[in-house]
Order: C-alpha cells, then sequence, then structure tokens
C-alpha cells in the first residue's frame, strides 16, 4: 500500500505540474500562465484601386470568415466605412493577443499579416497563392480579406481587427463573417460588426457579437439600377417588367446558439420590407423585436404576444401592380436571448476574475430611421 500511495502521489504531482504549465493555453500561445491581453494600433496594411466601372468592375467582397484549418481567423471586430470619394480601397488591422510581456506580443503580431487574395474555398499559404490572384496589388472582383498567421497554427486567444474604408459609390454587395474569442474564461471578446452607409446590398454573419448598420441616406430600392430604370419603376408603380428588377437586401445572421444584439437604421421612405426572428429565450424571456420607424405608409406590423421576437412589416407598398413582399429587404435572424458576459479590450482584464467583467441581455433586434446618425 505504501508504494501505491507513492505512486499516486506522484501522478497527482506530475497532473499539477502539467496544469500549470498550460494553464488557458491553445496552440502555440501554451506554457504561459501568466499571460495577459494586448492589442496594438490600428495600422494601415493596404492602399489600392478599387474599380467599379469599366471591363473588371468589383460586384462581391468578402470581410473575415470562419477559421480554416486552425487559421486564416481574424476573431475580433470588423468594420466597413463607405467614406472614400475615390475608386480605392484602404484597409487598417488592429491585431491582439494573449501573451506574457509585450516582447513576446510583438513576436505574435510580426507574425499576423493580411491574406487578400480572389476568393478561394480553400485558402492557402501567400506563398502557394498565384501572383495574378493577389489582390493588395490592385483590387479585383471576389476578392476575400482574411487574417493569415505565419506559422504552423494560429494562436487561440489571438486574432485582429479589420477597418475597411470603400467607396461612397459602391453599390454592389459584400459579406462579413466574423466569431468571438473566448478561449480565456475571464476574457471573452466578441466580434463585432459596423457597417456606415452601406448603399447596395450586405450579408452578416456573427456569433454573441453586436451588429450596427447604418444605410446610406440616397438607398434604393433597387441599389445596382440606374436613376433612368429607378424612374421608369416609379413611374410604373414598380410593375414586375418595368427597367429594374434587381431588388437590394441586407441579411444578418446570428445562427444557434449564438445571441447577437443587431440594429439597422434605414430610410423610412423607400419601399422596404422587414422580416425579423429575433432572439428566442426560455419562458417568457424572449427578446422582443422593436420596428421604430413604421409609421406613415408603413404596416400594420405583424407581431404577436406570445412570439414578441418575431415581427414583419412591409414600408411604402406601392399598391398595384407591384408584388407585395419585394421591394429593399432586411432579414434578421438571431437564434436565441440570453445574457452574454463581454470585454471591450485590454483595460477590461481581471486576471483574478472568474468571469468578463460586464454582461449584457443580447438577442434583440432593433430597426430605426436615424438612431445610428452618430456612427
Amino acid at each position: 500500500m505504501k508504494h501505491a500511495r507513492s505512486a499516486l502521489g506522484l501522478a497527482l504531482a506530475l497532473a499539477t505540474s502539467l496544469t500549470a504549465c498550460t494553464s488557458g493555453s491553445g496552440n502555440d500561445d501554451s506554457g504561459v500562465p501568466d499571460a495577459m491581453p494586448f492589442r496594438d494600433g490600428w495600422v494601415t496594411v493596404v492602399e489600392t484601386t478599387f474599380p467599379l466601372g469599366g471591363d473588371a468592375p468589383v460586384t462581391s467582397l468578402q470581410i473575415g470568415g470562419a477559421e480554416f484549418m486552425d487559421n486564416y481567423a481574424n476573431r475580433g471586430d470588423i468594420e466597413v466605412l463607405f467614406d472614400l470619394d475615390s475608386e480605392n480601397i484602404k484597409i487598417e488591422m488592429r491585431k491582439y493577443a494573449f501573451q506574457a510581456d509585450q516582447v513576446e506580443a510583438d513576436e505574435t503580431f510580426g507574425k499576423l499579416q493580411l491574406w487578400a487574395y480572389v476568393e478561394s474555398s480553400n485558402p492557402d499559404k501567400p506563398q502557394n497563392m498565384a501572383e495574378e490572384d493577389d489582390c493588395t496589388k490592385g483590387w479585383q472582383d471576389g476578392c476575400m480579406i482574411r487574417v493569415y498567421y505565419d506559422g504552423l497554427s494560429q494562436p487561440v486567444r489571438t486574432g485582429a481587427d479589420l477597418r475597411v474604408h470603400l467607396p461612397r459609390a459602391y453599390r454592389q454587395s459584400i459579406k462579413v463573417q466574423t466569431e468571438d474569442n473566448t478561449q480565456e474564461g475571464n476574457y471573452k471578446l466578441r466580434g463585432d460588426v459596423k457597417i456606415v452607409d452601406l448603399c447596395g446590398s450586405g450579408q452578416i454573419e456573427v456569433e454573441n457579437g453586436t451588429v450596427e448598420v447604418r444605410m446610406c441616406a440616397e438607398l434604393q430600392e433597387g441599389p445596382t439600377c440606374s436613376a433612368a430604370q429607378i424612374k421608369d419603376c416609379e413611374d410604373k408603380n414598380w410593375d414586375p417588367a418595368c427597367a429594374c428588377n434587381a431588388y437590394g437586401s441586407l441579411k444578418i445572421e446570428a445562427p444557434e446558439p449564438w445571441s447577437a444584439n443587431v440594429t439597422v437604421d434605414f430610410p423610412n421612405t423607400i419601399w422596404a420590407n422587414v422580416i425579423i426572428d429575433g432572439g428566442k429565450g426560455s419562458g417568457d424571456n424572449s427578446c422582443p423585436a422593436v420596428l421604430d420607424n413604421c409609421s406613415g405608409a408603413c404596416g400594420p406590423i405583424t407581431q404577436s404576444p406570445e412570439t414578441p421576437q418575431i415581427a414583419k412589416a412591409e414600408y411604402n407598398y406601392p399598391g398595384d401592380p407591384a408584388i407585395p413582399g419585394v421591394g429593399y429587404i432586411f432579414d434578421i435572424k438571431v437564434h436565441s436571448c440570453e445574457a452574454v458576459p463581454y470585454v471591450d479590450g485590454p483595460d477590461d482584464y481581471d486576471a483574478k476574475a472568474i468571469d468578463s467583467p460586464k454582461d449584457e441581455l443580447r438577442g434583440n433586434v432593433k430597426v430605426c430611421t436615424g438612431c445610428l446618425a452618430s456612427l
């Protein structure tokens, strides 16, 4: 029995030692028991042409995406700002890491880089991508923006925020996808999305982050249609046979099991349809959908006390012969309604805390006119 107790004691000692060495670890940010968060400043990584016309105009753009093969994950905030008067694109990165000190953080930052190539379902190392597909040398249609870690695998507590500046005149589509970074129990960093003055169509996917989208003031039912085509349809009461049938749409989703807060600000003078399937909680805890700008020629709002998170409304239906339920479509789906712990950045970190210092109820969806004017 004495020998059995000694063997057990040795095993427990080894287990304790291993736990101390790998606490909070993942990939190559392991073995740092006293690690803490670091975040770099915003740095411009790309400035290049972004053609809107000519022989090869840009008609689609993807920003971010799900982690692939332990790499290519930004796991952070994404901002898209339509604020350039020229046919150019400007991309900024703000890197973050969880390391023992600034020296180690800077080493990790040095391995994080922008990955920008013509869209591929299987991103590869930059040195393996065709040079003619390199979007940093002149933007092309279908380019994808990701974050690449130059190593065997991207550390799980590492990533980057992305800020993309695009031409105000861009009327085509964008796709945005980001993830949360919750590997550290007391530092749950959510991936938030902010889009300012979107005049085209969009598709957004998040987890437990927040989404704020302000549509442009001159938003049209058919963003890619010319002024003459729009007038023809308005004169014909949006007859299906009129000159513009390329309706725009914005689709936002926080799929199962996620709970995101979503706010969309759009001009309530256009013909639009809003479809909300918001966060569903347990019992009576569902997050009610809010349509703050449904007035005048809008409505009625379809929403019941039994399912307050679900709501529909049609804004400014032109009447016959227009097809009801068309126009610019806002389709917003959030799976859950629950309290979400989160941090905003390194200033929120407390090494002694068990969980993130803040939390709020997420799963709320709101549409409005003017509520995001300050973005």
